[in-house]
Order: C-alpha cells, then sequence, then structure tokens
C-alpha cells in the first residue's frame, strides 16, 4: 500500500495549488491574502480535484484497515494480500487518472469497481477465516 500513501496525501495540496493558480477560494480571507475571488464550489477544476480526493478516502482508508486487520489475524496468505494490493493500487491510480484527465467512462467506474472488488475480497476472507 506503499504506492496509495504515497500519492493520496498530496492531493489537498493540489487542490490548494489549482486555488492559489485560478485565484478562486472559499474564504475572504484568502482573497485578501492573495487576490482573486471568493467561489463555492463553483470552479469544475477544483471540485474535480476535490471529489478525486474525497473518493480516495472514501476507498483507501477502508483498504488500509482490511489490509491491517488481515495481516493481524493471518487470514489468507501474504501472497494473496500482496496480489490484492497491487490491484487496488493500479485500480486506484486508473481511477486518479481517468478522473483528473476527464477521460470518458467506463474507464474510471472499472478502477473504482475493481478497488471495491478488492476490499471485498479482503473482508469476506477475513470473516471466513475468523468464523472457522
Amino acid at each position: 500500500s506503499s504506492g496509495i500513501n504515497a500519492e493520496w496525501p498530496l492531493r489537498p495540496g493540489i487542490v490548494g495549488f489549482t486555488r492559489y493558480r485560478r485565484k478562486v477560494f472559499v474564504g475572504e480571507e484568502d482573497v485578501a491574502c492573495f487576490g482573486g475571488q471568493v467561489k463555492l464550489s463553483s470552479d469544475l477544476v477544483i471540485e474535480r480535484i476535490r471529489r478525486c480526493h474525497l473518493n480516495d478516502m472514501e476507498n483507501i482508508i477502508p483498504f488500509i484497515m482490511l489490509v491491517c486487520i488481515f495481516a493481524v489475524t493471518g487470514s489468507g496468505s501474504l501472497s494473496d494480500l500482496v496480489l490484492v494490493s497491487r490491484v487496488f493500487i493500479a485500480a486506484r491510480f486508473l481511477h486518479t487518472i481517468a478522473y483528473l484527465g476527464s477521460i470518458r467512462q467506463p474507464f474510471r467506474a472499472i478502477g473504482w469497481a475493481v478497488g471495491v472488488l478488492c476490499n471485498v475480497y479482503l473482508a469476506t476472507t477475513i470473516l471466513r477465516d475468523l468464523s472457522k
């Protein structure tokens, strides 16, 4: 999961930099300091980056929790965990590239769905092994 941990925390900085570059802010104090205008959720580029980050939080946090539980409980095998982690990371990168690049569907949906299936696999394996 180190690939996800490297990319994911950068997104708020990207949002902030894009707000600064486009001079679109959410508070009067930002406008007073940097110039520009106040716009609440109306800049399409900034909102796309922000929504992508929110989607990452909704999917990556459960993944990290499931990986930790998977490892602590000894569910499945290490090779399964490594494979699922690699597939999840690739799926999230596909999702991010498709989202930020405004690439037409179904690429973003595929990236999202594969990531969700990885989480489902981890959760069901944990539950199956704990019920033994």
